[in-house]
């Protein structure tokens, strides 16, 4: 018989002990903690010894206290209250940013001009550190926020001539994915996580767009037939196409008759950077136009290995689009991404109320003394249901039956 840790409940926290309890990094966390500890940064110490507890099995029941780390929180989030009802998903959120502004405050290099110096979230300048500390930093930012990092790009890519243009990219850490709902806004029979992701990841056609690409190719085709200067046509044919070139003002296209309905262009969005750890948030209620909670949903079901590939930057599906009509990839090798389920994260309750319990899989190697159990070096797996306090070994199809509001995967090494 042997457990993992529960957490004290200190006032309605249930929301951050999940958060605790789920792996957002154990392994990660753990090669620092022989480290020596540097007073300066409290959060980071507070966490990391939390994570060391919650990260060793034991052949009885124990209850951890997350005070210190309460404490330590509060300072960055002043207008969050800890110990009131609030949402997991953003209590995630808080302590990702908390622990940024932390660190951040500590390894500031000295050297550089003031517009270098990070502006942390409550508009703080924070003071300088030795210079020696740049690659601190860099090592506390690849090792402890790095892995929850992943980057969307966007694209736009016109069906006409396939031409595609890069837009912006965006850091993200949690993925916030929408159940496709039927008319009666209930979720359809048989949902699964793929298929939000494929809703999340959908083509959408943009109007009123003028494709570049298609306008260069029209205006060249319309000179070769009107003008016998071919100077434009040149310059026409070396233009890069980019949105802001002015090959529109060429005073011999002035009559040039073009007409967008030529150009059928979509927005694309992918994953450019998958992160180590992937959070995944769904909704557990369907909201109104005034944010008023209307209903909870159901079943989404969710898979042990999840295969992120078809999002990597690859046009998914086409919405609205005649079924032989595909957008095109992106002219680049993409290796197969492979995810395992780690932890899930269940509500209960409605919108602004409720209850977290979490569900966390423990791989782990039988010690030789007093029965002890250490983890990392894995021979065993067991899905524990944690409530607070309460930690119960349960079954991998009570896992798979929950009603999951955060899904947390594991990036499989090498895949």
């Amino acid at each position: 018989f042997w457990v993992v840790p529960g957490l004290e409940n200190l006032g309605n926290n249930c929301f951050l002990n999940v958060v605790l309890q789920v792996k957002i990094g154990s392994l990660i966390f753990l090669q620092f903690a022989d480290e020596e500890r540097d007073e300066n940064i409290p959060l980071v110490n507070a966490l990391t010894s939390l994570v060391e507890e919650l990260s060793t099995v034991r052949d009885k029941n124990t209850t951890l206290s997350p005070r210190k780390l309460m404490v330590a929180m509060d300072r960055y989030i002043p207008n969050f209250n800890l110990t009131s009802q609030q949402d997991a998903e953003e209590a995630f959120s808080r302590l990702l940013s908390s622990l940024r502004e932390e660190i951040s405050e500590h390894c500031v290099p000295q050297n550089g001009s003031l517009a270098d110096l990070p502006i942390v979230s409550n508009s703080r300048i924070v003071t300088t550190k030795s210079n020696e500390k740049e690659s601190e930093l860099q090592k506390w930012n690849r090792s402890f926020l790095k892995p929850f990092d992943g980057i969307l790009g966007s694209i736009l890519i016109c069906q006409s001539c396939s031409f595609q243009i890069s837009l912006d990219f965006q850091l993200f850490h949690t993925l916030h994915l929408s159940p496709p709902l039927s008319s009666d806004e209930t979720i359809m029979d048989g949902c699964t996580l793929e298929d939000c992701l494929k809703q999340f990841f959908v083509a959408e056609h943009i109007e009123n767009y003028c494709c570049s690409n298609c306008w260069h190719t029209a205006a060249i085709d319309y000179l070769s037939v009107f003008s016998s200067d071919k100077t434009d046509i040149e310059k026409l044919q070396r233009c890069n196409k980019n949105d802001s070139c002015e090959c529109k003002f060429f005073s011999s296209l002035e009559s040039f008759p073009w007409l967008n309905r030529f150009s059928r262009t979509f927005k694309q969005m992918s994953i450019a950077r998958s992160p180590k750890i992937l959070c995944i948030h769904l909704p557990r209620a369907s909201y109104n136009m005034f944010g008023e909670s209307v209903k909870l949903l159901g079943h989404i079901s969710f898979p042990s290995i999840l295969y992120l590939s078809p999002f990597m930057n690859t046009g998914v599906e086409i919405k609205n689009m005649e079924p032989n009509l595909q957008v095109s990839p992106l002219n680049r090798r993409i290796r197969h991404q492979m995810y395992r389920l780690v932890s899930v994260v269940v509500h209960y309750g409605g919108g602004g109320d409720g209850h977290y319990t979490v569900y966390r899989k423990v791989r782990a190697k039988l010690g030789d003394e007093n029965n002890f159990v250490a983890l990392l070096e894995s021979s065993i797996e067991q899905w524990f249901s944690i409530s607070d306090s309460q930690v119960l070994s349960v079954s991998e199809r009570d896992v798979f039956d929950a009603n999951a509001s955060m899904l947390f995967y594991e990036k499989i090494e090498n895949s």
